[in-house]
């Protein structure tokens, strides 16, 4: 997986005190050096016959290039820093890669020996640090011994450093990534330090980084991975301590009972927003968590038939049956703002959109905002964070969230952010419903928005409603709500009236078709980034005037998608 660390870096404000930042600048940097290599000759036969396996594989591909010798221009820039490149490069493998591979890190070294703000922070030191000992046995432990003691030293003295910055991240995810790096050094080394602050230390950020539902505080897609990720890599490195230490230890025993149940609950949440077996929804950031190892890191998350039905506490909710899959955003808690807030969390304009796909085709999707976006079209980042760019009801093109014009990553303020009043699912006639009421608009019109969604047991229609509430408070007038269904660019769709609304799916896949019970119904051009660039698709557009919403007190409109049967 490939973390965005700058992002990371940038979200919890890391300095050093001047007199540490002037010590490791001097002659002090370079006696820990000299002290890391005469412990390196001990540590190098002590871990010769016993490396860690590393888990994660890496990209072929990217590695092909490196491991015939053809570096990147900018090696040594700042996606250089991390290692990942070192499991790339033994995912393509033979002795070439492995004798670059060293070539590479040598390079580095003579570079990057002396600390630097930039490239010694804590995140890139936890990533450098997983990535040289969990890749050891194939890059280090059959160099020479030479080789192998400049590389532990190095090893040691930024897990030194990263030892002492540990206090000074704020954000509960930095402090899970270093904690991990730590643990992962202690089992690489074989030591019998004591762990007893590490592990408290980081059942502390993971009680305040997730829900008790075992949805991500941030309520990120992405940053969930992320961290259930690294809860492996913890629970690998506890395992491997246990096995090695002469004594039972209860303090890694608990832990490990703590982290299972914890694993468990966020592979049952990571699975509830997958749309099919390698895709999650586009909301929240999905399209950053879609990577080659999902599979992976879900079929290690606990049962593979658990899946979350409803996160009350990360607000969604999912509707499935027979291979179709809905997923219903209903939006935070209000009493969450403030912990969602400090993990990181944004305002989130989706509240009350749906995604849906049918035998693991996407039909109804969203914008699709993501990190490869940003960087190649920031003026879009806005806009496809909007209501309007996910299937929702927006009013008077107002978003259900204030979120900043300028930028995508909008962290939650006091601004208005749509808040759950109610969210519930169970079983109904027939199949499956989901309700949930939002406040959204209830600041600049007076109007409480709920959706009722329904999935037949069969899969094969999916329902419906969207009701506007009106409280009576003397706020603005609202002119219209729109509610959009946005479909995926593989699918063609024609209005054959003005109710109903044919869908041709790809593949020979059998065709649906979208009905409303009132409003006006078009179909019109849209715009999405699911594979990370602007593509055009259509969107089905039901237009309900609400001038009239303060006399009729609400007003509503139903809807409906349902499969065709096969013609003969």
């Amino acid at each position: 997986m490939k973390y965005n660390i700058t992002n990371m870096a940038k979200r919890g404000a890391w300095s050093v005190p001047f007199l540490t930042h002037l010590r490791r600048r001097g002659l002090w940097f370079f006696w820990h050096y000299r002290t890391a290599t005469r412990n390196a000759y001990g540590l190098s036969e002590r871990i010769s016959h016993a490396p860690l396996h590393d888990p994660w594989q890496g990209d072929a591909t990217q590695g092909q290039p490196l491991a015939n010798g053809y570096a990147p221009e900018d090696i040594f820039g700042a996606g250089w820093h991390d290692f990942a490149w070192l499991r790339d490069m033994r995912a393509y493998g033979g002795q070439n890669a492995r004798t670059n591979a060293r070539r590479y890190l040598f390079e580095w070294l003579e570079r990057h020996s002396q600390w630097d703000a930039a490239t010694w922070q804590p995140m890139l030191l936890a990533h450098r640090i997983k990535k040289l000992v969990l890749t050891w046995g194939w890059f280090g432990q059959s160099a020479q011994e030479s080789q192998q003691i400049k590389f532990l030293a190095s090893l040691m003295v930024q897990s030194g450093c990263l030892a002492q910055d540990l206090p000074r991240l704020r954000l509960a995810d930095q402090r899970i990534e270093a904690i991990s790096a730590l643990l992962l050094d202690h089992a690489f080394r074989q030591s019998d330090s004591p762990i007893e602050s590490l592990i408290r230390d980081a059942l502390s950020a993971l009680d305040s980084a997730v829900f008790a539902d075992g949805c991500h505080a941030s309520r990120r897609v992405d940053r969930h991975i992320a961290c259930l990720r690294t809860l492996h890599e913890i629970k690998y490195a506890l395992g491997i301590m246990q096995q090695r230490r002469a004594t039972s230890d209860s303090t890694i025993t608990d832990a490990l009972k703590t982290i299972d149940a914890l694993i468990n609950r966020m592979g049952g949440v990571a699975r509830m927003w997958c749309l099919n077996k390698r895709e999650f929804i586009a909301m929240s950031h999905g399209l950053d968590a879609t990577l080659p190892d999902i599979e992976q890191i879900l079929n290690m998350s606990g049962p593979r038939g658990k899946i979350c039905q409803h996160a009350e506490d990360g607000g969604f909710i999912r509707l499935a049956s027979a291979r179709n899959v809905a997923i219903f955003n209903t939006g935070p808690q209000k009493q969450h703002l403030p912990r969602i807030k400090k993990a990181g969390g944004e305002a989130d304009a989706a509240v009350g959109g749906i995604e849906f796909s049918a035998q693991g085709q996407r039909i109804l999707i969203s914008g699709g905002n993501s990190h490869a976006l940003t960087a190649s079209h920031p003026e879009l980042a806005a806009l496809i964070n909007g209501t309007p760019a996910h299937s929702a009801l927006s009013i008077d093109q107002i978003n259900v969230s204030q979120i900043n014009a300028s930028q995508i990553n909008t962290a939650i303020t006091d601004a208005r952010q749509a808040c759950a009043i109610y969210a519930e699912v169970g079983a109904a006639r027939g199949g499956i419903l989901g309700v949930a009421t939002h406040d959204g608009y209830r600041q600049p019109f007076g109007i409480f928005h709920e959706r009722k969604v329904f999935l037949s047991t069969d899969g094969q229609t999916l329902k419906g409603q969207d009701i506007l509430r009106h409280n009576g408070e003397p706020t603005n007038t609202p002119t219209e709500a729109v509610i959009r269904f946005h479909l995926h660019p593989r699918i063609t769709a024609s209005q054959t009236n003005n109710k109903t609304i044919l869908l041709k799916l790809p593949a020979r896949l059998v065709s649906w078709k979208f009905v409303s019970s009132k409003g006006k119904i078009a179909l019109e051009d849209s715009i999405t980034a699911l594979s990370g660039k602007p593509q055009k698709c259509q969107q089905i557009v039901i237009r309900l005037p609400l001038t009239t919403i303060r006399h009729e007190t609400e007003i509503a409109a139903a809807w409906a998608l349902m499969k065709l049967t096969k013609a003969r």
